[in-house]
């Protein structure tokens, strides 16, 4: 096994403790991590307006995937280094698809996750059973989501969706899956749409070629299926213990869960401790 030089971690169930703060022993592994010259990459379903805070805890990490793979971030200079949307004709295409439904349709662009005003009134009814206070504090209200996309006429990085029945999510899943688009999801009733070509593992393996770091040489950390495709990439793939069973079975070792600060473990065992 190559010594590890580039780290990717994915935030939410991974990096973040279940009350989305990032535990002291976490930071200071990361900020070993970056001392011995190793990369740390943020890899996350999240935009950038949703990673204020936890940047801040990070201050010298230097890179960032977003959007599931929709884009590569140089943190400090703000430069998107590459980036993988979907065409806004493929964008509406999704919305037709989820016309039916009664739903919260996030919208991801420019950075930002644009959802109905009314959705935003009623959020604990839409979804957002934990955690209200962070989704309302990094979301930006629109009159209708459909007109905003009709007048949009851009690309968006992705669709982050949360339906009120498993049923209804399974159904548009199967559309969305037909028509070709890269659908996965990050806990239950939960769906996330990326272009057809998007996801983790392909945005990490960009940002591993742009450092000249080999695909041997890359830890990825995740606990979820949209964390599949950076831990097929990884030489190193690591599962939380608190990791759905798709992602621990792709992992050559499981560290422990989120809450007990399974990331730090990782860093230790495969970076600091020299682990081979």
């Amino acid at each position: 096994m190559e010594n590890v030089q580039l780290v990717a971690l994915d935030m939410d169930g991974t990096t973040l403790l279940p009350d989305l703060t990032i535990a002291q022993e976490t930071k200071e592994a990361i900020a070993a991590c970056l001392d011995q010259g190793v990369a740390v990459a943020i890899c996350t379903g999240r935009t950038v307006d949703e990673l204020k805070w936890e940047l801040s805890e990070l201050p010298a990490l230097s890179y960032v995937i977003t959007g599931n793979g929709a884009a590569v971030w140089s943190v400090h200079d703000g430069i998107k280094m590459y980036d993988d949307t979907v065409s806004y004709d493929d964008a509406m295409h999704v919305m037709e698809i989820l016309r039916p439904y009664d739903m919260r349709i996030e919208v991801y662009y420019d950075g930002k996750v644009f959802v109905d005003q009314h959705v935003l009134d009623d959020i604990v009814a839409y979804g957002a059973t934990e955690f209200p206070e962070f989704i309302l504090e990094t979301r930006t209200a629109v009159a209708d989501i459909y007109a905003f996309m009709e007048h949009l006429q851009q690309p968006v990085d992705k669709f982050n969706l949360f339906f009120k029945s498993a049923h209804e999510r399974q159904q548009a899943w199967d559309a969305c899956i037909k028509a070709g688009f890269n659908v996965t999801s990050s806990f239950l009733q939960n769906m996330e749409v990326n272009s057809k070509t998007a996801n983790k593992g392909h945005a990490l393996k960009y940002l591993a070629k742009a450092l000249h770091i080999t695909d041997r040489a890359v830890m990825a950390v995740g606990d979820q299926l949209n964390d599949v495709s950076m831990l097929t990439y990884a030489g190193v793939p690591v599962a939380m213990g608190n990791a759905v069973s798709e992602v621990k079975e792709l992992a050559v070792y499981i560290t422990k869960s989120n809450a007990e600060h399974g990331v730090a473990h990782a860093i230790e065992r495969y970076v600091l401790g020299g682990a081979r």
